[in-house]
């Protein structure tokens, strides 16, 4: 009589094999009293040895029992993850290198047995240390250095905070890519910052609330492309506080990106020595990308300096989570954070599906635990179809945000004015009466004029309302207006010479205001002081007014490169 064959039991689903599997995983306790007792020793080379014979036998001797399912399956049990984690991370730091920080003190043991059984920190430190490329993750020989380690023990024994919540990740990111590690490019100071103040700096403005509000959302990779920043701190703070008075506008919708068209494209006049002279001065490639990247970072966006053929630029996350390349080239032209442009967008695309690239990492880890080729290669396999599974994304790999205003280096085209003058643009805002003096004080707020007309040279907005920090409404006269004004209506008490302040801030020298009532032809000169982007009292200019109800107009002069309107005060004369 013919006995069928009875067909292969698949992974995982035959009790007989679960049985099996799980009474041959009893021959050690790599979780437990082991791991202490490794930590106690600074013994960490049998530990790992130890760690790899348990994940060894969690999968069929024979390669073709492994599949996609059993592998889902073994992920979502705590016991074989933590144990996944801690040979990964034993093996990336070294067993050596780990049995040397142990032995070092006390601390150092106290220090890794919260680490080696925390798996959630071990997690966010291999997935943010794990390179970016394709290549370097399918060769999978990165390392992590003990210098990491000792740092991380120090920013974690400085901040009990610092080991949990989004503390967490920005030690994670600080020790992985502390200030220093990265280029400073012009502005920066002489010497990198201190790694504790530099995650402090950035506790505090998270705490203070004054990031973009997508940081709180980034992954440990992300923040490494924040606290690395070149900057000092002091820039970094300045830099949120630019923006925050001069385009608040910006900090909104995460372009601060678009501060780099204020670097005047030039020899700068004036000596760099931190970053508000970068942008007073201005600066070929090299200081606009050097800036371009500060103020992203200042505000809590991940940012890279870019290479291209003989030009430099920036990359930088979005408030969508895609990266974008600008002031320059696109993609295809550009070289960053080690990679090729395209290789770059495909890593990044990869890690902005946060799950699925953990998941695809821990088969890879996994994989790396057995000592089996057909079995390695069998679970690569099944890591690298998750993978391709990933929602589609088009990049236009040529496409870059303002090409038109990357410099006529060598090899890159120089910026041609392509647009016509810019169409007049028209608004009313809610002023509905006369500004009426108070003590003596007419005091008029710059968001509620009576009507605005500007003119842009080449393109592009004209006078833009926004939003002031401290509340109320202030308005931005973009640069290379070829013109604009706004008008208000005050009620003078009587005919005279007023004394004429205004709250402006500008981030270029040499600006300037017109200020006339519509009574008269002559108009006042005033002077807008050079703040680096903050508040400041104009000296103050007397203005000509007849008595009664009338227009003032606020113009600016030609071509200039930007100023903000707060408010101003006319006095009424003794």
């Amino acid at each position: 009589m013919h006995t069928p064959k009875r067909p292969r039991t698949p992974f995982f689903v035959g009790c007989g094999i679960s049985l099996l599997l799980s009474l041959t995983s009893q021959a050690a306790d790599p979780g437990g009293k082991d791991l202490d007792a490794a930590i106690t020793a600074g013994d960490f080379a049998a530990q790992a040895d130890n760690l790899t014979t348990w994940l060894g036998r969690k999968v069929p001797a024979d390669a073709s029992g492994i599949t996609e399912d059993g592998l889902k399956a073994l992920l979502k049990d705590p016991t074989l993850n933590v144990v996944l984690v801690q040979r990964q991370l034993i093996t990336k730091f070294g067993a050596d290198n780990l049995a040397a920080f142990a032995k070092a003190s006390p601390d150092h043991k106290k220090f890794l047995s919260w680490l080696l059984h925390d798996t959630r920190a071990m997690e966010l430190c291999l997935e943010a240390a794990t390179p970016t490329g394709l290549k370097a993750r399918e060769d999978n020989t990165w390392t992590l250095s003990a210098e990491t380690l000792e740092l991380w023990k120090k920013l974690s024994a400085a901040d009990p905070d610092a080991k949990d919540g989004i503390c967490l990740k920005l030690a994670i990111a600080t020790a992985l890519l502390p200030p220093g590690k990265v280029n400073i490019g012009a502005g920066g100071p002489s010497a990198p910052a201190d790694p504790l103040v530099r995650y402090n700096h950035f506790k505090k403005a998270y705490k203070n609330k004054e990031l973009v509000a997508s940081f709180a959302k980034l992954t440990v990779w992300d923040y490494t492309k924040i606290v690395s920043s070149g900057a000092s701190d002091e820039d970094l703070t300045w830099g949120r506080e630019m923006i925050r008075t001069f385009r608040p506008d910006l900090g909104a919708t995460e372009m601060v990106v678009d501060m780099t068209g204020l670097v005047w494209r030039r020899n700068s006049p004036v000596p760099y020595t931190n970053m508000k002279t970068v942008l007073q001065g201005g600066g070929k490639c090299g200081p606009r990308s050097s800036f371009a990247v500060f103020i992203n970072q200042a505000c809590g966006i991940p940012a890279i300096g870019v290479g291209q053929p003989a030009h430099a630029c920036v990359a930088w996350r979005g408030i969508d989570g895609g990266w974008r390349v600008g002031y320059g080239k696109g993609w295809a032209a550009s070289k960053l954070d080690g990679l090729s442009g395209p290789e770059f967008v495909e890593g990044s695309l990869a890690r902005s599906q946060v799950s699925r690239f953990s998941q695809v990492e821990h088969l890879r880890w996994f994989a790396s635990a057995l000592t089996s080729h057909a079995q390695t290669a069998a679970v690569l396999a099944i890591a690298r179809k998750i993978a391709k599974e990933a929602p589609t994304t088009k990049v236009d790999m040529n496409a870059s945000l303002k090409p038109e205003e990357a410099n006529a280096d060598p090899g890159v085209e120089a910026a041609k004015p392509s647009a016509p003058v810019g169409k007049k643009d028209a608004s009313t805002t809610a002023q509905t009466g006369p500004v009426k003096p108070v003590n003596g004080v007419i005091h008029v707020n710059a968001g509620t004029y009576l009507k605005q007309e500007g003119q842009a040279m080449f393109g592009g907005p004209s006078i833009i309302l926004q939003d002031s920090h401290g509340g109320g409404k202030q308005v931005y006269f973009p640069q290379q207006l070829a013109a604009g004004w706004v008008e208000y209506s005050i009620d003078a008490p009587a005919a005279g010479k007023y004394e004429l302040t205004m709250k402006t801030a500008a981030v270029n020298d040499g600006q300037f205001l017109q200020v006339g009532s519509d009574a008269f032809n002559a108009v006042s000169l005033v002077r807008v002081p050079m703040t680096h982007g903050l508040w400041a009292t104009t000296k103050p200019v007397d203005v000509k007014l007849v008595q009664g109800i009338q227009n003032l107009r606020v113009t600016v002069i030609p071509g200039q490169r930007g100023v903000a309107l707060h408010s101003f005060e006319l006095k009424a004369p003794k």
